[in-house]
């Protein structure tokens, strides 16, 4: 089953051509990773001085075994301390739903996190997803995924003879969603925020826990 890296990384404001750099300069380290699937690399919008990677393995076993070479928070670790205002933040997450526009290039982006109150994870999940499915039959979103999943340290430490539930493979862990948004122009975005849907949506899931969301654009 695919596996889902997503590591946010705040760096100092005034090192953020450096860090772009740097940020670069891993994502190529990362590309050439056995059982890597696909990477996306973004950047805060305006002032804001974070990035967003994103990277797909084709199992967990691939992951765990270029973990030591190519675990983006370790590689920012190792090669460049000095530009992070904190530790990267990592989670390990697997796909819930996904959508694409093949003709539209994403411009703008944006992610939405949302740390949900386990006993209210699953109702969390079948409320966006259904909110998701209905917002994508108009013609809005460039791409977009809804993933789920936890701290890369809690995820790694869960009980390995976890049993999956009847009719699924390997179950979604943790209480952590990501919701990643594209759009290809200003006016689908304003649009796509102006929808009523996606204003009960995002009302439902902040009364189950508590929401960040990061402006970003593709890098």
């Amino acid at each position: 089953m695919e596996l889902l890296v997503v590591t946010l990384v705040h760096t100092h404001p005034q090192r953020e051509v450096d860090a772009g750099v740097r940020m670069r300069l891993i994502a190529d380290t990362i590309r050439h990773a056995p059982g890597l699937m696909n990477l996306n690399l973004y950047r805060g919008r305006g002032r804001a001085s974070h990035f967003l990677m994103l990277t797909t393995w084709s199992s967990e076993e691939f992951w765990h075994e270029s973990y030591e070479q190519h675990s983006p928070r370790r590689l920012l670790l190792t090669s460049a301390p000095e530009l992070l205002m904190v530790l990267p933040e990592q989670w390990l997450m697997h796909y819930l739903w996904g959508y694409t526009r093949p003709a539209a290039t994403p411009m703008y982006a944006a992610a939405h996190l949302a740390f949900i109150r386990p006993e209210q994870a699953e109702l969390a999940q079948q409320g966006w997803i259904e909110a998701l499915r209905r917002q994508a039959r108009f013609p809005l979103l460039a791409f977009a995924f809804l993933a789920r999943g936890g701290p890369e340290d809690a995820v790694s430490s869960a009980p390995s003879e976890a049993k999956p539930e009847p009719g699924r493979t390997e179950p979604p862990r943790g209480n952590v969603f990501l919701n990643l948004l594209s759009w290809a122009n200003s006016t689908d975005r304003e649009d796509f925020y102006a929808d009523t849907t996606y204003q009960a949506i995002n009302r439902f899931i902040g009364t189950l826990g508590t929401t960040q969301v990061l402006l970003l654009e593709p890098l």
